[in-house]
C-alpha cells in the first residue's frame, strides 16, 4: 500500500461525473477537478487536475445529481499518487475516501454599471436636495 497523505483541494470539474459498475455489485463515481494556481515566480498560472474516486454510495449520489462540468466543489481526501504507465515517472494525482462541498458554477465576472435610481437622480440647477 503507498503511503497516504490528506489534501485539500478547490476548483472546477473538467466534466460530469463517470458512474461505473463493477459488475460485483458495487459502483465507483470519479470525476477530475481542475486546480489553478499563479506562479509569482514565473509570473504565469498553471493547473494540476486531480481525478477523484468515490466509493460511497450516498457520496455518489449526492455527487451525481449536484456536479456536471464546470462545478465549483471543494474536495478533502487522502491524496494517493500513482505512477503512470509511460515510464515517464510522472504519477496521477488520485484523491481517495474524499469529502465534498459543492459551490455554483464558477462564470466570469461582468463589469458592474451602477444602476440609476430615479428617486435620487437631481438636476444639475443650483438646489440641493437636503
Amino acid at each position: 500500500m503507498s503511503n497516504l497523505s490528506g489534501i485539500n483541494i478547490g476548483g472546477n470539474l473538467t466534466r460530469d461525473p463517470d458512474q461505473k459498475d463493477l459488475g460485483d455489485g458495487r459502483m465507483v463515481v470519479e470525476f477530475t477537478v481542475a486546480n489553478s494556481q499563479w506562479d509569482r515566480r514565473k509570473k504565469e498560472e498553471y493547473t494540476t487536475f486531480y481525478r477523484v474516486t468515490v466509493w460511497n454510495e450516498h457520496l455518489q449520489r449526492q455527487i451525481l445529481s449536484r456536479c456536471q462540468k464546470g462545478t465549483g466543489v471543494v474536495v478533502v481526501g487522502d491524496y494517493e499518487p500513482v505512477p503512470k504507465d509511460d515510464g515517464s515517472g510522472a504519477c496521477w494525482h488520485n484523491i481517495v475516501r474524499p469529502s465534498v462541498e459543492y459551490g455554483a458554477r464558477q462564470k466570469p465576472r461582468q463589469p458592474s454599471v451602477p444602476a440609476q435610481d430615479s428617486a435620487t437622480t437631481f438636476d444639475n440647477d443650483d438646489d440641493i436636495p437636503f
